[in-house]
């Protein structure tokens, strides 16, 4: 049963995930070229922003899937049916009060962020464009989480596929042909966002199995119910945008400009490992909350450590046979010689301590998926919220370059064996579930 679950649900989304990182990175080579390594350091300076507001979309969307999951494994079809559509309006307008700061304060948002000098126009103008795609992205993404939980994990991997290599086409055009620079980038990920609502969309007014379009419901205990769930999410993903605000400042006041180029460059590829990690996480959540619903609690552990096996050897497999070909692609990124060295060694190290993410991540997920969001903060605030700033700030400021790769070496280790006593002597079964 794992090992089918794994293939027909954890693999395609970590094939989605890689493909869609691998097709971002042709992005930012496309902006590397085209526009310059100013771009890919602007890009990476938004990216605390971006993280914050994707986190309170995580609120819900998070949520939504880990509670529909679970009334589906309830058998209690009209209500997932009903709170789905709910919270698909509901996003749509968040989305909406989400984009407008963004996009009136672009310029004082990009000076807060590091931005300095003409990199305060480069980095608005790619924050004021994108702003545009907040409410389509939320919907869309909402979609994606229901196609899910219906049982139609392959239309999600198609559509994603499509959607990304539409963008990368859309990239080549507008940056590449037409020269429209950090505009044309932007403006590529506000269509192919449109076109992937635009997909969502059909599936669930044509094709949803169980999920089909409905009188939608949002009653004030729902919301706040998904939200609740979704917390985890929002802690993640707001931690983790404290925690690259902090290892920018930390690159800013300790390091040198090269530096920080050569992290951006390498960061394109480590993001790789990521994608695996929590590719596998995202596409077991509807077998994990359906699981819990159905009561099938012995399975839950012994699936979540199987996936955390295989996607640890998949993570090591990319990671030994990407090293030699890392530098050929670094250089796309980076021409300063000395900025080059310094991508090559962060790839390397940083490229290793990852692969120790691997647990910590998959098991706050977990808890999620499981609608037990409090177990999922505690992880989360624990490694970005602490661990990492405090330890990789230290090691920073005394070791240098090498400090980024120990400090979230360190703080994985650390989690990993409080994580592993803990999961051993954990009964799901006792797990108090909040309707």
């Amino acid at each position: 049963m794992f090992k089918k679950s794994f293939n027909d649900y954890a693999l395609p989304m970590i094939i989605r995930s890689v493909f869609s990182s691998i097709m971002h990175t042709a992005d930012r080579t496309i902006a590397a070229i085209f526009i310059g390594a100013s771009a890919l350091v602007a890009t990476t300076l938004v990216t605390p922003l971006l993280y914050f507001i994707y986190g309170i979309s995580a609120l819900f969307i998070g949520g939504l899937g880990a509670y529909v999951g679970l009334l589906i494994g309830r058998n209690n079809l009209e209500k997932a049916k009903k709170t789905s559509s709910g919270i698909i309006l509901l996003l749509g307008v968040l989305g909406v009060f989400i984009s407008v700061p963004s996009l009136v304060f672009s310029d004082k948002i990009a000076i807060f962020l590091g931005a300095r000098g003409d990199m305060v126009l480069m980095a608005s103008t790619y924050l004021r464009i994108i702003s545009f795609s907040f409410p389509i992205m939320l919907i869309a993404r909402g979609l994606d989480v229901l196609i899910y939980n219906d049982g139609s994990p392959k239309y999600s991997f198609k559509l994603s596929i499509i959607v990304t290599l539409m963008n990368l086409g859309l990239n080549v055009i507008t940056v590449a042909l037409l020269d429209m620079g950090i505009f044309g980038l932007a403006i590529s990920t506000v269509i192919s966002e449109t076109v992937m609502l635009v997909g969502g969309l059909y599936y669930y007014t044509f094709k949803a199995k169980i999920l089909k379009i409905s009188k939608p419901s949002i009653s004030i205990k729902t919301v706040v119910r998904i939200a609740y769930n979704g917390l985890s999410d929002f802690a993640m993903m707001f931690v983790d945008a404290v925690m690259i605000f902090v290892l920018n400042q930390a690159f800013i006041r300790f390091l040198t400009p090269s530096h920080f180029e050569g992290y951006a460059a390498a960061n394109v590829l480590i993001v790789l490992f990521y994608s695996i990690y929590m590719g596998a996480s995202m596409g077991l959540q509807p077998i994990h909350s359906q699981l819990m619903g159905k009561g099938e609690f012995s399975q839950l552990k012994t699936l979540l450590f199987y996936s955390v096996k295989r996607t640890v050897g998949i993570g090591l497999l990319v990671y030994i046979v990407s090293i030699p070909i890392s530098s050929l692609i670094l250089k796309l990124f980076v021409e300063n010689p000395v900025a080059l060295q310094h991508a090559k060694f962060f790839y390397i190290t940083m490229g290793f301590a990852v692969m120790f993410s691997n647990l910590p991540l998959q098991t706050s997920s977990f808890f999620t998926a499981i609608n037990r969001p409090i177990e999922s903060v505690v992880i989360s605030l624990a490694r970005t919220l602490f661990l990492i700033p405090v330890v990789a700030y230290i090691s920073i400021m005394f070791m240098g370059g090498i400090g980024v790769a120990v400090g979230y070496f360190l703080a994985d280790v650390i989690l990993i064996l409080a994580l592993w006593v803990y999961m051993k002597k954990l009964d799901i079964s006792k797990l108090k579930v909040y309707d």
